[in-house]
């Protein structure tokens, strides 16, 4: 069985890269390790987990991660209109992935955070993706 979460993570990033009201917002800063210096507003994919979810006829899996969505405007609103961008680019999206069949993001839920600097929101948005291996 191939590892899910490659192929899931670059379809995530170019959803969420090609979602025009998102880009609107963060533009192209999308990433996974956030390069130094980096001004808000921007996204972070983390916390991805894989679990096996197959059967006797068929190797699946259950994948969990996080879009962290950074904010340095004043309150909770930018990062609100951030988090709802990036619900509605991946809710119910079904990427083609390579290795991988019926693949299919579902939204969890969302949590948002003052960062210890008082200046910055984070909103976790956090998703479930199942999928069916094609081997």
């Amino acid at each position: 069985m191939s590892e899910a979460t490659l192929p899931l993570q670059a379809a995530v990033i170019a959803a969420l890269k090609a979602h025009a009201p998102l880009a609107a917002i963060v533009g192209t800063k999308v990433f996974d390790r956030v390069p130094a210096g980096t001004a808000a507003p921007y996204l972070c994919l983390s916390g991805w987990q894989e679990i096996e979810d197959g059967t006797d006829c068929m190797d699946a899996s259950e994948v969990f991660f996080d879009v962290q969505c950074f904010s340095t405007s004043v309150g909770r609103p930018e990062a609100a209109r951030i988090a709802a961008a990036v619900k509605a680019a991946l809710h119910r999206l079904a990427p083609a992935t390579a290795g991988w069949s019926e693949t299919e993001i579902l939204y969890r839920s969302t949590q948002y955070f003052t960062e210890t600097d008082g200046t910055t929101t984070r909103a976790v948005v956090n998703f479930q993706s199942l999928t069916d291996s094609d081997a």
